[in-house]
């Protein structure tokens, strides 16, 4: 079964996407200042606009990536040790110092630059497409399942979880309030969430045999997914780009 897509980001090739997301990663933490870093977070959020996914985008970053990155910076504007001596904020026996809030701004700006190409990947990228490129470019089958159950794996215990607070809810368990009360409901549900991913686990292991997962001979796909010459442009760019970046920044340590 061949697979189509309409949008042009969702529709590339995984690897593509894959090698597009390791070179941001990379400029992430080779570029000098935060300024290009902010450029690069302002492609990756036209990149998320293209694609249609922006909402569920910028969500998940706000709720994971921001705040992680609005706490380096804090920290880091407080602690910081440089040479400079301007203050730009007292904060009680706290100075937010300048030299400080830039090497905050520096290190939070690739924070979300990395965060943010990982979650666009995901974003526009399923499971099991990124699976299925990994294995027509030579990676073994059964090193594909683990890397496809442990994806799956947070989102799956989330799932059960839910199902399992909904039965204790039925039962006439609080599991709504403070934190104390949230705490109390949550604790009971742990012995029935890991032996039901246990259990989970079992049957998916059952059901691959019977399939003949281990059987040494040439699997089949239900889906085929093409990699069209956009791709293989797209890759040399984002090669190149890392390259050059990598060779510029090597030249002005040594220089």
């Amino acid at each position: 079964m061949e697979k189509t897509k309409k949008n042009f980001i969702c529709s590339l090739y995984p690897t593509t996407k894959l090698i597009a997301c390791l070179s941001f990663v990379i400029l992430a933490f080779l570029l000098p200042t935060f300024v290009e870093r902010l450029f690069l977070l302002a492609i990756i959020h036209v990149l998320a606009i293209v694609s249609g996914t922006y909402k569920n985008f910028i969500k998940i970053s706000f709720l994971s990536v921001g705040i992680l990155t609005l706490f380096v910076l804090f920290i880091q504007s407080l602690f910081y040790q440089g040479e400079s001596t301007r203050i730009l904020m007292e904060l009680g026996i706290f100075s937010v110092k300048y030299e400080g809030f830039i090497h905050g701004l520096n290190l939070a700006s690739s924070i979300l630059v990395f965060g943010g190409a990982i979650l666009l990947f995901f974003q526009t990228t399923t499971i099991k497409d990124f699976i299925y490129s990994l294995e027509v470019s030579g990676l073994n089958s059964k090193a594909s399942y683990v890397i496809l159950a442990t994806l799956q794996m947070i989102p799956q215990m989330h799932k059960n979880s839910q199902v399992i607070m909904s039965a204790q809810k039925s039962r006439g368990v609080e599991t709504e309030g403070n934190l104390i009360v949230r705490a109390k409901a949550f604790l009971p549900i742990l012995a029935p969430l890991i032996l039901s991913s246990i259990a989970n686990t079992e049957e998916k292991a059952l059901t691959l045999e019977a399939r003949g997962f281990s059987a040494p001979v040439k699997k089949t796909q239900l889906m085929i997914l093409h990699k069209e010459k956009r791709d293989s442009v797209l890759v040399g760019i984002f090669l190149v780009l890392t390259v050059c970046t990598i060779v510029w920044r090597v030249a002005s340590w040594v220089i």
